[in-house]
């Protein structure tokens, strides 16, 4: 793809959420991760809350994170667990910070827009009741200030946006060990088994199309996620390294025309280019604070509303 002589140039996002770089909380602190649930009826916008018969409360769905779960999946699970709603995640809105008992937790909480028939809560000795009520009225209902102030994060932050996932590769053989041409360099035995876990990761975000560097690295990572969610991976030599080298705008001209807001899309590339591309897309004085390169399996995702990227965060690698 040539680039357009009259195509816009991108303004960068100041008022972008931009959430630094964690990978590990302190080991002491309960780790938790929840949604604000939404859906619009009759042009309103609806938040669900559910009852806990133990506490005899109303919150936001939430619960503690698993071993070796992250709180993407976590905050996916109990959605679905506590609602019997499936999730597809916008962007992760605030954390709440409290002690539980005594002993200090932290909950992650994303904005989760609600898809499909409710199956009802999985454990009703855990939730035995879910509600739907305007934003207005669940900032009453709640029983808990936290959740009050999250849901006044979500209230300003507003809905509506769509996920764009910047993929690294999986761990690759290195340049040394390969005697082939570089396009060809396969996945390593680990970058293999991290590609298998591709879709745990990124399967609630509602993706409707995988497009790749046309590397095979890059290729055999996003495979297995394509056949599991049966889609046919877009294939671009305008996301390599080679075209890279050739003309720096060529990547950012193909990532912008999928900056629609019907279109839920990763896009699967390599570490020179990636964070380039977040650069330009939010802003030099935003991209000081996750100014990283990417290692291999991790990701940026950013979220997009009218055109203006509102929310970027970097997520770690599976873990194998």
């Amino acid at each position: 793809m040539e680039a357009s002589q009259e195509r816009p140039r991108y303004p960068g996002a100041p008022n972008a959420k931009v959430f630094e770089r964690v990978a590990v909380s302190e080991p002491e602190v309960i780790q938790g991760a929840g949604v604000v649930l939404w859906r619009v009826v009759k042009k309103t916008t609806e938040i669900a809350l559910v009852h806990r018969p133990k506490y005899d409360d109303w919150s936001l769905p939430k619960g503690k994170v698993e071993p070796g779960e992250t709180h993407l999946a976590c905050a996916a699970r109990e959605a679905m667990e506590e609602t019997g709603f499936e999730p597809i995640l916008g962007p992760e809105i605030g954390t709440a910070k409290y002690l539980a008992e005594g002993t200090p937790k932290e909950v992650r909480y994303w904005s989760a827009r609600a898809t499909g028939k409710s199956t009802g809560p999985r454990d009703t000795h855990e939730v035995d009741q879910v509600i739907w009520l305007s934003v207005a009225d669940a900032k009453k209902k709640v029983s808990v200030e936290d959740d009050r102030e999250i849901i006044k994060f979500f209230e300003s932050f507003g809905i509506n946006t769509t996920p764009i996932v910047l993929l690294r590769h999986a761990k690759a053989l290195r340049r040394e060990e390969w005697e082939g041409d570089d396009g060809d360099r396969p996945l390593d035995n680990k970058g293999q088994r991290q590609a298998k876990r591709m879709l745990s990761i990124y399967q609630n975000y509602g993706i409707a199309e995988i497009h790749t560097s046309d590397a095979q690295r890059c290729i055999e990572t996003i495979e297995p996620m394509a056949k599991s969610l049966k889609m046919n991976p877009i294939y671009s030599e305008d996301l390599s390294e080679y075209r890279y080298e050739k003309d720096k705008e060529a990547p950012l001209d193909y990532v912008w025309s999928l900056l629609r807001p019907d279109l839920n899309v990763v896009i699967c590339s390599h570490n020179p280019i990636l964070p380039k591309l977040v650069k330009k897309l939010i802003g030099k004085k935003n991209f000081k604070k996750i100014e990283v390169d990417l290692l291999p399996g991790e990701a940026f995702i950013l979220h997009h509303r009218d055109g203006e990227v509102v929310a970027v965060y970097w997520i770690e690698a599976p873990a194998v």
